[in-house]
């Protein structure tokens, strides 16, 4: 049974029967990625990057630890906001054809 926030997400769920929603979201999430897809995931990487880049001349060791662990606590929800909509696409995308193949 799918959780709330997965129909809110994958409004496709809804035309699946709930005892096959989750095998219906595993086959959706095992689809290849697209060429938008791989080339947006790529950006949010690439934008990721560029934002948390920063210089570590002249810091110590515990300096440039701290530094990247920041560095980590900013990049993880950035790439969240960039990277997920591109997966989540792959997935509604996946859905879609499993609906288009069920009523052919």
């Amino acid at each position: 049974m799918p959780k709330r926030w997965e129909y809110w997400l994958y409004p496709e769920l809804r035309k699946f029967d709930p005892a096959d929603c989750g095998r219906a979201l595993q086959k959706a999430k095992d689809a290849r990625l697209d060429w938008t897809e791989i080339m947006g995931i790529t950006l949010a990487v690439a934008l990721t990057v560029f934002l948390t880049r920063y210089s570590a001349a002249g810091f110590g060791l515990f300096e440039r630890v701290g530094a990247a662990l920041a560095n980590l606590v900013v990049a993880i929800p950035l790439l969240l906001v960039f990277a997920a909509p591109f997966y989540v696409r792959r997935v509604r995308r996946g859905l879609r054809a499993q609906l288009k193949e069920r009523f052919r």
